[in-house]
Order: structure tokens, then C-alpha cells, then sequence
């Protein structure tokens, strides 16, 4: 099965496949796809009806993971209210753009990607963030978003969290999806390991998706050529690391997302070894032979875990 693409998403690797038949091509655009992206559009309205606080909340699932510079990853939405609440107060207006996304075969999750635009009272002009979003809904009921990652955002503040809402949840998935979150989560396994044998630019293009996208700066990369050509105009001595500490995967098993650590290790003025702690947001798709591709990526800084 496969979910319904708009403008290219980007990056990762192989899974197992399914023993189930294929759908057939869907559409991009449908009123599924196109009722999500009004919701992302309208975010800062609910944000200037209701607050910074609850405009943000009243758009997250319960269990949302929500990734943002400077902390820990947060789980669960009253873990978002105690990152919401526990930093400076948020001033000036936001605004989310949408550039791209998708739709599940069953119509009940998706993800979207795009800028976010902050303003202040300066003189500055606005600040522009990217995002990445996942959503899902139940029969008659709104989209909401089950991931949350900004990508480039300042750093939070210093917040006092509680351990339960920065440790990944337990969750006892059903049979009929259990296989395809080992999937996914052994997709981003495979992916992290092709990168750490054959470097980060092989493993990027061999497992982003065909529309997958990548966030440039500031463009977007879009395909496997694209990435591959990226990745051969960079000169970087820094390696990258990184594992899956928690998979997601839609009802229908064609959508999925991990969200992981990553250490990147590179050489400082000194010549001494200096390491970046971060963490990241994944969307995979289940492609027509059964592979899973990521079609988005991003993350951001996450504080140095303190050693043992």
C-alpha cells in the first residue's frame, strides 16, 4: 500500500515485506489531504484565539511526541504543557505554511511538512522555522498530530521535566500491527548501519524514498539523485550515529515514523574529538514491494546526557 504524496518528502531505508496485496495508485489531492492542510494553515489562528499553550494542545493527540531544540524528546501531551509552560512565555505571532506531505491508504494518518514563520515586536522580521508533522484521526473526529518536530528552531529553555514524559512509552501494539513496527523501527536499524559501513551520503540516497525530501539550506532536496549529489558536494569530517528509540505505524501499515538519538563526532580547533548530542523525527513509507523508505527527516540539539 501506499500513501498519498504531494511534493517530494525525503529519507531511509528497507524493511520486510508485507504478505498482503498491493493498492493500487491513489491520487494526490482529495479532500482528506486537503482538510489536513487547512488545519496546518490554521494553527495560528488557534494559537492568537486561545494562547501559545492551549492553541499549540489543542491540536495534539494525547500520546504525541514533540521534538524541540535545546531538551529532551517529550511524551505525551501534558508533557508538552509542562515544555510549553516551563520556558519564557511565547510572544508575537506564528504562522505554518505547508509544503508537502501525505495521506494513508486508510485516510487516517498522514504527515505534512513545511515553514513556520514567527514575528515579534522587533524589528528583525520573521524568524522562518521548518517543521514536520504527523497527524492522525478516528472516524468522525479531527486531525490530530501524534509527532512533532521543529527543525531550526532556537533552544528552549532549561525546563525541570518529569522522568515518565522524556522516557519513550511501552506500548502493547496488536498483532496485526506488531510486525510492521519492528519493521519500521529495523528499517531506521538498517539505515543507521548502512550509513556507519558505506558513509552517510550512500546510505541517504539507497534509502530515501522517490518523492522523499530533505531539508537543505534553505532549499529542499528532493530524490535520490538529488541527495547523492548533495552529499558528494559536501567536505565534512564529521560522523553521524544514530538509533530508533521508539516506531509508530498507521492502522493500514503503508505510514510509519521512529524517533531516535544521534551523536555526531567531529574535530574541534584543538584537533580534539567533540561530540553533538541530538535526537530526530522520521516518516517512513511502505513502498510497492514492501520496502520502507523515509519520504522526511529532521531533528534537533538534545542536551548531553549526563554520565553514569
Amino acid at each position: 500500500m501506499r500513501t498519498r504524496s504531494v511534493i517530494p518528502a525525503a529519507l531511509l531505508l528497507c524493511g520486510c515485506a508485507f504478505r498482503h496485496r498491493a493498492a493500487a495508485p491513489e491520487p494526490a489531492r482529495g479532500p482528506a489531504r486537503d482538510s489536513l492542510f487547512q488545519l496546518d494553515q490554521s494553527r495560528g489562528e488557534l494559537i492568537a484565539s486561545r494562547g501559545a499553550v492551549d492553541g499549540m494542545l489543542s491540536v495534539l493527540a494525547p500520546n504525541v511526541v514533540f521534538l524541540r531544540a535545546g531538551v529532551p524528546t517529550v511524551y505525551g501531551r501534558e508533557g508538552v504543557r509542562q515544555l510549553l509552560t516551563g520556558g519564557a512565555p511565547a510572544t508575537g505571532a506564528v504562522s505554518w505554511e505547508p509544503l508537502g506531505g501525505g495521506v494513508s491508504y486508510d485516510l487516517m494518518s498522514a504527515y505534512t511538512y513545511g515553514v513556520a514563520s514567527r514575528t515579534s515586536g522587533s524589528n528583525s522580521g520573521p524568524r522562518l522555522e521548518r517543521y514536520i508533522a504527523v497527524w492522525q484521526r478516528s472516524r468522525g473526529a479531527a486531525w490530530q498530530i501524534v509527532a512533532y518536530s521543529e527543525v531550526g528552531s532556537p533552544p528552549a529553555n532549561e525546563v525541570a521535566f518529569s522522568s515518565n514524559v522524556v522516557t519513550p512509552p511501552l506500548v502493547a501494539w496488536p498483532p496485526t500491527l506488531r510486525e510492521a513496527v519492528g519493521s519500521v523501527r529495523g528499517a531506521d536499524s538498517l539505515f543507521a548501519d548502512l550509513s556507519d559501513r558505506m558513509g552517510l551520503g550512500f546510505a541517504s540516497s539507497s534509502t530515501i524514498a522517490p518523492v522523499g525530501v530533505l531539508f537543505g539550506s534553505p532549499e529542499l532536496i528532493v530524490g535520490p539523485d538529488a541527495v547523492r549529489d548533495f552529499y558528494a558536494r559536501l567536505a565534512s569530517g564529521t560522523s553521524l550515529t544514530w538509533r530508533p528509540v521508539y516506531a509508530w505505524v498507521t492502522s493500514s501499515r503503508d505510514l510509519g515514523f521512529t524517533v531516535g538519538e544521534s551523536v555526531a563526532t567531529g574535530r574541534g580547533p584543538s584537533g580534539a574529538a567533540v561530540q553533538r548530542f541530538g535526537k530526530y523525527l522520521t516518516v517512513w513509507q511502505r513502498q510497492r514491494d514492501g520496502a520502507w523508505k523515509f519520504v522526511v527527516a529532521g531533528g534537533s540539539a538534545t542536551p548531553a546526557k549526563p554520565e553514569k
